[in-house]
């Protein structure tokens, strides 16, 4: 055997295994120490990755325990007010019924009304106060995502619908209503929900004689289109052409009114403008299966004969002669169309948010942009015009009849707003009409007045000072580059916008500005007498504002009822001075609202028996969408923590350490390290075996 002693292999190899052995003894201690079986990425790298992952889901679903808890419990905030407004709504039910009975006299209704306000204010002050963190549930603004797991999409949304006074007891079928015009869709004129509607075709409708892409039917067909995305379907209203003024035939005589393409002899009655009248509804109804439009006698000779399409075709027609006996909406040898309106239900009791697209043709729709809410009846005016210089207009006794009640006539003492022709404004009418909603059952509301311009033509050099609503902007002088000179305009506009009650905006092509009226008070411009610029010079040419001469723009305004709203008109001015046509709008369904009942007659309690019903049904509708609601977190939260168990289990299995395991690896591994430093000790001690040779 050889001695050698410039290396001591047997210590080196020793030594090695020493050390190997130590990490074995190093990590079984820290697993023991720690009851993790990984402390460092270097323990196991991938299971490391897999287990933070784990973790991540597991404190995830932990927090989404806790927001699905919450979620629950504004759900039952909310359905335990919506229990106290059925309570009130029951015990309103029963005054109504116990107000329609004959037993009951005058005052006993006055009492039975008083009991029937408080109930009401107690349901107002349920839908304004019920709130969960400061946010209201119950007055139609509460659409909200909850977060209820741990991944991105993990969620679900809540909408809770209105339950103010002035949103329950509408009948469920009902909408907004838009105005028959005469005018096409076209591509980019409206937007429903947030989606684009398509043109109206000619070919959508097989009913009309002429102008059949005009008509409500196309309009219809093309709103119905996409009603799978919008969640809102539209239905063709009844078609109605107003009658005229008639006059006693003094000779018997025979016209022919050719209608919807079908010729009918028409005979006036001497003298007799009744008869005459009952005369012609029988010669047009009696070939309706071919026109499809009935007559019907109004029982007036100011009102004469009217006609209808219940299905909303077109109603066109043409007399060979001018015959003013006949008391029709066209009695000229020129070919006339009346158009129908259609109404916008939401399916799935969410509000309809109708707006402009990229043209600006929503007035082509006869739609108002804006929010509604669901069940609620809306329909909305035409714009009422303008006048030039010291014109005015004014809505006189009787133009406008709403739900069969004369609106009266309008003064300026009705718009405190409006600059000039404050009679003829919207805000008037709205006053006008809202006097008797008591009566009625429907309150307007005037919509912002708003003027749209075009591409200006600027001329370098022209200047003035326009005066809007009276007041005088600072000395606009133009430069001749269009970009710039519009960009001054409604700067100078606006620097008196707090005064003029008027705001201007650059339209979106920068070429041209819009003016608008938040409150609907009636725009009045004119430039100073000493002024050069332009109607070009403005954008403002299609209304003609340039010049010295003031011209008054007026807006429109918007009707809303619980039920369906009639409008006829006992002048035959309706249309002319209030900006509506004859017609029923907004559905069918029968309804009132709650901010409307009146139990202190035998009518007002039967109206206000179905309006309570209809607004139990509502309550109803929102509960059991909540009671799901409910169940579902809960179903949620019993997952969730099933989930952060077996995600715990998981993570535990990968991380933790196994005790039996490691003690053994420990105890094997100390006696290793142990045996290992007395192998050392001989190895380094076998070296001095050498000094024996050298002795």
């Amino acid at each position: 055997m050889s001695l050698i002693i410039s290396n001591n292999l047997n210590s080196l190899y020793v030594q090695n295994a020493l050390a190997n052995n130590q990490s074995s003894v190093t990590a079984a201690m820290q697993q023991l120490s720690t009851g993790m079986r990984i402390n460092s990425a270097a323990d196991d790298a991938a299971g490391l990755a897999i287990a933070t992952n784990i973790n991540a889901l597991s404190n995830g679903d932990t927090v989404a325990i806790q927001n699905t808890n919450n979620a629950n419990s504004l759900a039952q905030i909310a359905d335990g007010a919506l229990a106290n407004v059925s309570k009130d709504l029951q015990t309103l039910n029963n005054l109504a019924v116990e107000a329609a009975n004959g037993t009951n006299s005058a005052s006993n209704r006055a009492a039975l009304q008083t009991q029937a306000q408080a109930l009401i204010a107690d349901i107002q002050n349920n839908a304004s106060n019920t709130n969960y963190n400061g946010v209201n549930l119950l007055n139609g603004s509460f659409n909200s995502t909850f977060q209820i797991g741990a991944n991105a999409g993990n969620s679900v949304a809540l909408k809770i619908s209105n339950v103010q006074v002035s949103a329950l007891g509408s009948g469920q079928g009902n909408g907004v209503s838009a105005d028959g015009t005469g005018a096409a869709l076209t591509s980019g004129d409206l937007v429903i929900n947030g989606v684009a509607i398509a043109a109206s075709q000619v070919a959508s409708d097989t009913s009309s004689y002429t102008n059949q892409a005009d008509s409500a039917i196309a309009k219809v067909a093309a709103i119905n289109a996409v009603s799978s995305q919008t969640n809102v379907v539209a239905t063709a209203d009844a078609t109605v052409a107003q009658g005229s003024t008639m006059t006693a035939a003094t000779t018997a005589g025979t016209a022919t009114l050719t209608l919807n393409g079908v010729a009918i002899t028409l005979t006036s009655v001497v003298g007799n403008t009744s008869s005459t009248r009952q005369s012609e509804v029988a010669a047009i109804n009696a070939v309706s299966g071919q026109t499809g439009v009935s007559a019907s006698d109004t029982g007036s000779d100011t009102t004469g004969v009217s006609l209808s399409a219940t299905d909303g075709r077109n109603i066109t027609s043409v007399m060979n002669a001018t015959a003013s006996w006949t008391g029709l909406n066209n009695n000229t040898p020129t070919a006339s169309t009346v158009y129908a309106g259609y109404t916008l239900a939401s399916t799935n009791n969410s509000s309809v948010t109708v707006a402009e697209g990229t043209t600006t043709g929503l007035a082509d729709s006869g739609l108002q942009a804006g929010t509604y809410q669901p069940s609620i009846s809306t329909v909305s005016s035409t714009s009422l015009g303008s006048v030039t210089g010291t014109a005015v207009t004014s809505l006189a006794s009787g133009d406008l009849v709403i739900n069969g009640v004369s609106v009266s006539a309008t003064n300026s003492t009705m718009d405190s707003l409006s600059y000039d022709n404050s009679a003829g404004s919207s805000v008037a009418i709205s006053h006008a009409i809202n006097s008797v909603s008591a009566q009625t059952g429907v309150t307007a509301t005037a919509n912002a007045t708003l003027i749209q311009g075009s591409a200006i033509t600027s001329t370098s050099g022209q200047s003035g000072n326009l005066t809007i609503n009276g007041v005088s902007t600072s000395l606009i002088t133009l430069t001749g580059t269009a970009s710039t000179d519009v960009n001054n305009e409604v700067s100078a506009i606006n620097a008196i916008s707090g005064q003029s009650g008027v705001t201007a905006t650059v339209n979106s092509a920068g070429t041209g500005m819009n003016l608008t009226a938040a409150d609907g008070r009636n725009i009045s411009i004119k430039d100073s007498a000493a002024g050069t610029l332009s109607n070009a010079d403005l954008g403002l040419s299609a209304s003609a504002y340039g010049g010295t001469v003031q011209m008054t723009s007026m807006g429109s305004y918007t009707l809303s009822s619980g039920g369906p709203i009639t409008v006829s008109s006992n002048t035959l001015n309706g249309q002319t001075n209030g900006a509506l046509a004859d017609g029923s709008y907004g559905g069918s369904q029968a309804g009132q609202l709650l901010s409307n009942l009146n139990i202190s007659t035998v009518d007002g309690a039967n109206q206000a028996i179905t309006a309570i019903s209809n607004a139990l049904n509502q309550v109803n509708n929102i509960r059991t969408t909540l009671g799901a609601f409910e169940n579902r977190m809960a179903a949620t939260v019993n997952n969730l923590q099933s989930s952060v168990t077996n995600l715990t289990t998981a993570y535990t299995n990968i991380t933790g350490a196994d005790y039996a395991t490691q003690t053994a690896n420990l105890s094997r591994a100390q006696v290793i390290q142990q045996a290992g430093i007395a192998v050392l000790a001989q190895a380094n001690a076998q070296s001095q075996q050498v000094l024996t040779l050298l002795r």
